[in-house]
């Protein structure tokens, strides 16, 4: 984890955000152990903000208290993916539909220039999952729908250490070949076509079950082999 520095505006509401959007960037991997005294070093301040942050992080779900100075992120069951899935892909499907009926030439080739950024730094699974999070919440952002917005980035805090190992685990032809669900949504857009807008950024987000299923098979091979 990178060094970090804040101001004293909030610190605990700083540190709380920063954390926040690392664990959608998939900067942390499930299971992964934090404590309390070596995120205040790193951050460069008291015990007492830093606990503030990660425990209403903790309220959130998106990460679990193991003991009074030790916090884990989640390692989500398959079930628990797969309902995260399903809320995304329903309301992010709502908000790609209604991109498309507000989109402008503008709004296309911001999501152009993002596509390419992901194209370009796919090899990379950590900078592709950043890209991968910054396209999708330009799509939230776009579809003027706050309340579809804060929920799904609550999926993505609790998701984001997964979509790490997806853009890991992915073969890298897959992630950057000409037909990936990318290209297929801005298509959409450009076709002014809301139906195939929702479909595309819906089978992008299903994606996710195909590794979820590989998950599910490995931990049955490991039961069985106990």
């Amino acid at each position: 984890m990178r060094h970090k520095t804040v101001v004293k505006e909030n610190l605990s509401e700083q540190i709380y955000r920063d954390i926040r959007l690392s664990l959608m960037d998939g900067e942390f991997r499930p299971g992964e152990r934090l404590t309390i005294s070596s995120v205040a070093e790193q951050y460069g301040t008291s015990i007492t903000p830093v606990r503030e942050a990660l425990f209403r992080l903790a309220s959130e779900r998106a990460l679990q208290v193991k003991a009074a100075t030790s916090i884990v992120v989640p390692q989500l069951t398959p079930r628990d993916l797969r309902e995260i899935v399903a809320i995304r892909r329903e309301l992010e499907g709502m908000a790609a539909y209604r991109v498309c009926e507000l989109v402008t030439p503008e709004i296309i080739a911001e999501f152009e220039a993002q596509n390419a950024i992901f194209i370009k730094v796919v090899s990379n699974a950590r900078d592709a999952a950043r890209a991968n999070r910054d396209f999708h919440f330009l799509n939230l952002h776009f579809a003027q729908m706050p309340y579809v917005e804060t929920v799904c980035e609550n999926m993505w805090t609790l998701m984001g250490p997964f979509l790490r190992t997806f853009h890991e685990e992915v073969p890298l032809k897959r992630l950057s070949a000409d037909d990936h669900l990318h290209f297929k949504y801005i298509a959409a857009l450009k076709a002014g076509d809301p139906v195939a807008a929702r479909d595309a950024m819906q089978q992008d987000i299903a994606w996710s079950y195909e590794l979820i299923t590989q998950h599910e098979q490995r931990e049955k091979d490991g039961r069985e082999t106990a």
